[in-house]
Order: structure tokens, then C-alpha cells, then sequence
């Protein structure tokens, strides 16, 4: 049986580019938000902010895997009728 590395770094810096009201994928595949101070200062509107990111995020990854998996060929062939 196969196994999956899963793994999430998450950033959080200071930034002089524009507030973006959505996460935003970038071209290495991850995600991107600019939130404006009053969010990032907020404990609970940072925890928002990243759960919104990460959604997008997982979201992404889920989709990504899933399609990677469907054009796998199967390991024991096809499975047809009375193969159960």
C-alpha cells in the first residue's frame, strides 16, 4: 500500500502589497493573503483569516490528489463484474 506525506508551512510577515480579500494561488502552488493590521492584530480575526486560507488551500491539494490518483492505472487491474 502506497503512503502520503502531507505537510503545511504557514507564514505570517509584514508586507507592503495591497489587501486582497480572498487567498490568491500562486504560481508554486501555494496561497496567499494579504490582511490589513486590524485583522493580523485580532486573535480571532487571524484565526479566520487563516482558516480561510487554508481552506483554499486544502481544497486545492484534495482536488490535486485525487485527479493524480484517478489516472493512476490500477495495481490489480480493473475491477468488472464478479470481481467483488
Amino acid at each position: 500500500m502506497n503512503r502520503y506525506e502531507i505537510s503545511v508551512a504557514i507564514q505570517i510577515k509584514e508586507s507592503d502589497a495591497a489587501v486582497e480579500p480572498n487567498p490568491v494561488e500562486q504560481a508554486d502552488g501555494s496561497f496567499r493573503f494579504v490582511i490589513p493590521e486590524e485583522t493580523a492584530s485580532s486573535i480571532d480575526e487571524c484565526e479566520q483569516a487563516l482558516l480561510q486560507i487554508n481552506y483554499a488551500a486544502v481544497r486545492q491539494a484534495i482536488a490535486a490528489h485525487l485527479s493524480a490518483l484517478s489516472k493512476k492505472k490500477p495495481k490489480n487491474g480493473p475491477i468488472g463484474k464478479g470481481a467483488r
